[in-house]
């Protein structure tokens, strides 16, 4: 009786290790998968981040464009204000110079993060005729 006593006592040893050495594994997994989802969300919102971005400096561009383009048809172009895209918007400001027009183009994308990207580009605009020319172009965040 006593060896029956002492292999009941081995057994549930047995088990009780082996349910131990289960739920370590179990929480092994769970922390690898939440470290692993974190890893995930972080990407996706940076990856959102840069996207949108990139859309504001587009925007801003489409700015420049618009306003190259009207100052071929209109040299008293002086720009517009919340110029919708589906992507965002952009504001465009027109001043006079010398030797032709200097242009501030302010692109704002349309984000779902908390705040909205802006990309800002100017540009130096020459306008001959029909067409036109840009000589010097910035991109500032």
């Amino acid at each position: 009786m006593i060896s029956t006593a002492s292999s009941c006592r081995e057994t549930a040893n047995k088990r009780g290790s082996t349910l131990a050495a289960a739920l370590a594994l179990v929480f092994l997994i769970f922390a690898i998968t939440t470290i692993l989802l974190a890893r995930v969300a972080s990407i996706y919102s940076e990856a959102g981040e840069r996207r949108s971005q990139t859309s504001a400096m587009f925007l801003a561009e489409a700015g420049i464009q618009k306003a190259a383009h009207r100052l071929t048809q209109n040299p008293t172009y002086t720009g517009e204000k919340a110029t919708r895209l589906p992507t965002g918007s952009f504001d465009v400001k027109v001043t006079r110079n010398a030797g032709g027009y200097d242009v501030t183009s302010i692109g704002s994308a349309d984000s779902p993060l908390r705040r909205h990207p802006k990309r800002t580009v100017r540009a130096t605009i020459h306008v001959t005729g029909g067409s036109f020319r840009i000589a010097d172009w910035r991109e500032n965040r």
